[in-house]
């Protein structure tokens, strides 16, 4: 059985979600809108800066991530993942297709 993170994403009316295998470092984004999924997708292949918090949330480190290295770096990187691509990650709300507005 294989060990993969799902997480909650969105746009708009268009719900989805971002599978990450941490053993192949991929990811499949699952979205029905392709233009955002494309977005997401690119999103997530080229390194990033990104800033981390040390030991306080004022003493921040500059990072420079690749987002499928590892989970750590990956659930960073969908920290600033709105802000690039306009799609939203539900952190709280199950990673499953169930869900419709």
């Amino acid at each position: 059985m294989q060990n993969k993170y799902q997480v909650a994403i969105h746009f708009g009316k268009s719900f989805g979600r971002i599978e990450y295998d941490p053993a192949a470092k991929t990811a499949t984004v699952i979205l029905d809108n392709p233009i955002k999924r494309k977005e997401v997708e690119d999103y997530l292949k080229q390194p990033r800066i990104m800033p981390h918090a040390r030991a306080t949330l004022l003493d921040l480190e500059h990072l420079e991530i690749k987002p499928l290295d590892s989970l750590e770096t990956l659930k960073l990187a969908l920290t600033n993942l709105w802000e690039t691509t306009g799609v939203l990650v539900d952190w709280s709300r199950p990673a499953d297709d169930t869900f419709r507005v």
